[in-house]
């Protein structure tokens, strides 16, 4: 009986230790805070951008499509708050415990989305996907300018109706086939925010797949899946005949964190792969960084030829403007970024004879478009 009372002691010191420990390193939940976030977010809001698509980077080696949250930004209030949707709300065994699962899409304040070390919304939000993703990974932001007060209002009421369904365990919606529950290939990140623009702000020609006679065909699923950067490009390019603007911000993986990632427990943040958000391509598989397709070499460019901001954590922990340009427009960045790609993409057939050990073209080096 004694040495099961020891047990339980030392059990328990070892975990306040734990505990102690994680709340005095840098990169961990309920660690220090990252010094001069709130004068970044005062300049980033200087602008009058109404919305962000947040691209979080790919963290495997293998498929590698990333994430995609949608930021809005209050007119009255102006607080931003991020709606992500939640990868454990899929009513599985698996998730049933330890992981926060009271909603469907989670709301977060985009400063803590990004940059806190500590959840406002559960003791059992996930470091590093609900509360600072900066510290697991790259984010891409693009800002949206140009949307009306009214389009906002249907976003957020649409948010809300997904969650109260997701709670009232509904299927078959108006913007949904199936069950109202978090599925990687039928109801996911991308699919999520393309269904708030199209459904809530009624921005009706924005792609939301799934939802036919299509879907119960077998194999169906991987290609009627959305990707986050498919569906943000499908999004700029609806949005951009809507007479909205855009411009990009690149929050950079702060790359010393020693927290062990949750999916993966063998390797730290710091250790996990930073990859640009894939299409479904050869890239999407190949573990490269190097991207040869064209749709992600377009995206890339893209992105970049919109850029505006790119923010980093510096060796005193705190949040700084590392670049700063002027931004093209969209009809330049997208000519541009078509050009690029066009040059610099190798075709299907040419990739074929690569993997037989035959190369055709030189490697094309994307590594640096994002450092």
């Amino acid at each position: 009986m004694k040495s099961i009372q020891l047990f339980f002691i030392l059990f328990s010191l070892i975990s306040s230790l734990c505990a102690q420990d994680q709340a005095t390193r840098f990169g961990f939940p309920n660690g220090p805070q990252i010094g001069n976030v709130d004068q970044v977010i005062d300049t980033l809001k200087k602008d009058d951008y109404n919305l962000e698509l947040l691209i979080s980077f790919g963290t495997s080696n293998g498929g590698s499509a990333g994430h995609l949250a949608l930021s809005v930004r209050d007119p009255e209030t102006d607080q931003e708050i991020v709606h992500s949707a939640n990868f454990y709300a899929d009513r599985t065994e698996e998730h049933a415990q330890g992981h926060y699962t009271d909603d469907l899409i989670v709301a977060v304040p985009k400063k803590e989305y990004i940059f806190g070390v500590k959840s406002t919304i559960s003791d059992q939000a996930s470091f590093g996907l609900d509360f600072g993703e900066i510290f697991k990974r790259s984010i891409i932001g693009i800002r949206i300018y140009g949307v009306s007060a009214r389009e906002i209002d249907d976003i957020n009421k649409f948010y809300k109706e997904i969650n109260d369904d997701y709670r009232n365990k509904r299927s078959d919606t108006r913007y949904h086939r199936g069950d109202i529950v978090y599925n990687y290939m039928n109801l996911n990140c991308a699919k999520s925010v393309a269904q708030a623009l199209r459904f809530g702000a009624k921005f009706s020609d924005i792609k939301v797949k799934g939802n036919s006679l299509a879907s119960y065909i077998p194999g169906s699923k991987y290609l009627l899946s959305h990707v986050p950067t498919k569906t943000s490009l499908n999004i700029m390019q609806v949005l951009d005949k809507e007479n909205k603007s855009f411009d990009v911000v690149l929050y950079k993986k702060y790359e010393g964190s020693d927290f062990l990632d949750h999916d993966q427990p063998d390797l730290k943040f710091k250790q996990l792969p930073n990859r640009f958000p894939s299409v479904k391509s050869l890239d999407f598989y190949s573990g490269s960084t190097n991207f040869e397709d064209y749709d992600n070499l377009y995206a890339m460019n893209l992105f970049f030829y919109l850029g505006k901001y790119s923010i980093q954590i510096n060796a005193e922990q705190n949040a700084e403007f590392s670049k700063q340009k002027e931004a093209m427009s969209y009809d330049q960045a997208r000519i541009s970024a078509k050009k690029k790609a066009k040059s610099s993409s190798k075709h299907f057939t040419r990739r074929l004879f690569r993997k037989m050990g035959i190369r055709l073209t030189p490697a094309t080096n994307t590594e640096d478009l994002y450092q």
